[in-house]
């Protein structure tokens, strides 16, 4: 039997394409498992790589992009149709004084001079805003619309991207006489309503201002909205005096307003330990140190949360790769953490060292 080597890839992929997919023009897309199977029954197909060969010529087919394997587990074989010009939106930066959100906008199959325009509603065109800087473009909405433009005419434009702004809803309480006084805050801007009384926020007081609430304890549910982007938070408040949190150790528990960092391999890997099998516990806006000084290689997840098995497959892999097995690690975490419950948030604060606050917990049915 022949052996699959990457001078001969093409032409196993080509007689897999000829011999293994159903005839015609049309029948492009076709179950994994009847290739499979035909592989097996065909009195060729034997001459090249067997079953393990054909796993492997697929995975190699699927990296390059010459196949495709839908959810459905059907594989289609290429040519395909030529991708439409769109663009990747990710956030560089946050600033909370201003409540500004800075993007970069990556173009992808739009020449090597495209052009982006932006606007808040979703039928973007030409006579809309332009992107003058593609890597650091701010603003202060809560929902764009992205569209992009190949001045040279070889790719047509896909839709608009839309991105939505990770709404972070914030609360101070101060005292006030005999009362105390609420005051919450957002970015980017949004309109806010709330309920005191547990009640959907949807439908509660929009919030035009501070207001004033008893010392009794109370549950603050707050509702952001800015465009498409929608938040609500859930903050317990406790009774005037009581500096403790209140943390529910059954119900799912949010960690935000406040940067967490892990600066010891150690407390790293005291998370990683700890949480390395709970998939619902999720990371955000995580940045990974690997080495010190001038060799240190820094990895950043932006906006997408990760979990901590996901962190350690980073981390294992930057040292292999590195071969600096024992390289220091350091992991700064600035956009908040989701727990499965209240009893592993507070766990987690006793791994990492810190003091929670009430205003930086909230919960969820």
């Amino acid at each position: 039997m022949a052996e699959l080597t990457k001078d001969n890839l093409d032409e196993y992929f080509a007689q897999a394409e000829e011999y293994l997919w159903p005839s015609g023009k049309d029948n492009r897309r076709t179950p994994w498992k009847d290739i499979a199977t035909r592989a097996k029954c065909s009195p060729i197909w034997p001459w090249i790589p067997g079953a393990s060969g054909l796993d492997a010529l697929k995975t190699e087919a699927l990296k390059q992009g010459r196949w495709r394997l839908g959810e459905d587990g059907y594989i289609e074989k290429g040519p395909f149709p030529k991708d439409k010009a769109t663009v990747n939106v990710s956030v560089v930066t946050v600033k909370p004084d201003t409540g500004e959100t800075v993007l970069a906008l990556t173009p992808r199959h739009a020449g090597d001079s495209p052009i982006v325009y932006w606007s808040t509603k979703p039928d973007v065109s030409d006579k809309d805003h332009k992107v003058e800087d593609l890597d650091n473009f701010s603003t202060t909405e809560g929902t764009l619309y992205f569209w992009v433009k190949d001045t040279t005419g070889q790719h047509e434009s896909a839709a608009a991207t839309r991105w939505l702004a990770d709404l972070k809803i914030r609360h101070q309480v101060e005292p006030a006489a005999d009362k105390r006084r609420v005051t919450l805050a957002v970015t980017p801007r949004a309109d806010l309503f709330y309920t005191l009384d547990g009640s959907n926020p949807k439908d509660g007081t929009r919030y035009e201002g501070p207001f004033e609430i008893g010392s009794a304890s109370c549950r603050l549910l707050v509702f952001a909205r800015a465009g498409e982007a929608t938040k609500t938070a859930d903050f317990q408040i406790p009774a005037s005096g009581d500096k403790t949190v209140q943390i529910v150790d059954v119900k799912p528990a949010h960690l935000q307003g406040r940067r967490v960092s892990l600066d010891t391999t150690d407390r790293v890997f005291g998370v990683i330990n700890r949480f390395r099998d709970q998939p619902g516990t999720r990371f955000k806006g995580v940045r990974i140190e690997i080495g010190e000084g001038e060799h240190t290689v820094t990895v950043r997840f932006q906006e997408r949360e990760v979990t901590a098995a996901m962190i350690e497959g980073v981390v294992n892999s930057l040292r292999e790769v590195l071969n600096e097995p024992e390289a220091l690690v350091n992991i700064a975490i600035t956009e908040g953490i989701q727990f499965d419950t209240g009893f592993a948030l507070k766990e987690f604060a006793k791994i990492v060292g810190i003091e929670l606050k009430p205003r930086e917990v909230s919960q969820e049915e």
